[in-house]
């Protein structure tokens, strides 16, 4: 069957079937979580770095719970995130730290209702799955994974736990008016796709550490890129079915991720007319061009996705020409309290950003990396089937 014969839907559940659901013999460890209710919620991190600690003061900022354990390899890493709680509120939580799977120590803990992973990328995948084999419910930064190996196993481990509250850090799903100005696009407000018009530069030393290795990181269209796909992904709901790219890496010192890059994704029907083009740098001069947008261009009008506001050619006979999204805004904290929310509830299927987001996010990411990676456009069907893994010690 080919991309050009089927619905959004079809295409979904084809390109599902076809590689991204095609696990590898997994051992499924049995675990499930009791909705917790209106009792103080326990929680875990998992990762308390800059960005772990960046998330836990906006989870902080929440009543009814309090953060339980922290967890870090870093000695260093894991105090800051003790001494973080402590101030905030005058207990200081556990800490466990030392050997990289020390994790599954709080995972396997009866007095935590669920945990935050904020771990370096090439760990999120493995970490993931672990929580879903325990029956953890589990908010994890992006990317979901960095490898379609990875793809195909969390997402077999998925089938066995659907009850599991799983949200990715995909945080501006939580943006209610960007929900709403997506729902009637799809409903046709702007008729059909045509344009996408994605871009973000950053400046040159806007990350370091293990963000600039490529096979910790992924390299930047997953690490950093993957907010803008699952845009993409959310307003299309399909798989591009093609990707042309070409970037340049090695222009920075001391760093092998791609500097900058350009992609152009071509989708099937019926959303054959569109192509979304995305480009991203790390090369921007102080205080000269830089910022994002994410726009997309249709018959009947256009959407711009960060304002959640559309703009239509004609006016129409009721209404008004510019249409702005119903909904209060809403990013890390808004994310977090979805999640929250869902832990107590126990309804894995109300979360903003589920696997469905990690998965749709991340293909855009993989594909655009292995097409400047080879010099030459490819599709999805061979960007799936690439093997490798990430660089995870053996337990």
């Amino acid at each position: 069957m080919s991309p050009e014969q089927v619905s959004r839907r079809d295409f979904i559940k084809t390109a599902s079937a076809a590689g991204l659901a095609a696990g590898v013999g997994l051992q499924v460890m049995v675990g499930h979580a009791e909705p917790v209710g209106n009792k103080k919620l326990r929680v875990a991190f998992i990762g308390t770095g800059g960005r772990g600690r960046s998330v836990m003061s906006d989870a902080l900022k929440h009543e009814n719970l309090e953060v339980t354990v922290i967890c870090d390899t870093s000695p260093e890493s894991l105090k800051k995130g003790q001494d973080q709680v402590e101030e905030k509120t005058g207990k200081r939580p556990a800490g466990v730290g030392g050997d990289p799977y020390a994790y599954r120590k709080v995972l396997a803990d009866k007095d935590v209702d669920c945990v935050v992973i904020a771990t370096p990328c090439y760990w999120h995948t493995t970490m993931y799955i672990d929580a879903l084999k325990n029956g953890k419910p589990f908010y994890g930064e992006k990317p979901m994974s960095i490898t379609a190996w990875e793809l195909k196993e969390i997402q077999e481990v998925r089938k066995q736990h659907k009850d599991v509250v799983m949200q990715i850090g995909t945080q501006w799903g939580a943006h209610e008016g960007r929900r709403n100005i997506i729902k009637k696009v799809q409903d046709g407000l702007i008729g059909d796709l045509w344009d996408g018009r994605f871009h973000r530069y950053n400046g040159w030393d806007t990350f370091s550490g293990w963000f600039t290795e490529r096979e910790k990181s992924g390299d930047w269209m997953l690490e950093q890129a993957v907010h803008e796909f699952n845009l993409m992904w959310w307003v299309t709901q399909m798989h591009p079915v093609s990707c042309s790219a070409v970037g340049r890496s090695g222009i920075i010192p001391g760093r092998d991720t791609t500097s900058f890059y350009t992609a152009l994704l071509q989708y099937g029907k019926p959303l054959e007319n569109l192509v979304i083009r995305y480009t991203h740098t790390f090369i921007e001069v102080p205080d000269q061009d830089g910022g994002w947008g994410f726009k997309i261009v249709g018959s009947k009008g256009d959407v711009d996705l960060m304002d959640a506001t559309a703009h239509l050619r004609e006016k129409p006979a009721e209404g008004e020409q510019t249409i702005v999204g119903e909904g209060p805004e809403g990013d890390t904290f808004e994310h977090l309290g979805n999640f929250f929310q869902c832990v107590r509830e126990g309804t894995p299927d109300k979360v903003n950003c589920g696997i469905e987001n990690g998965v749709g996010s991340t293909v855009i990411g993989l594909m655009i990396r292995q097409s400047v990676e080879q010099k030459r456009p490819v599709t999805l069907e061979e960007t799936l089937a690439d093997t490798r893994r990430p660089p995870v010690p053996a337990a």
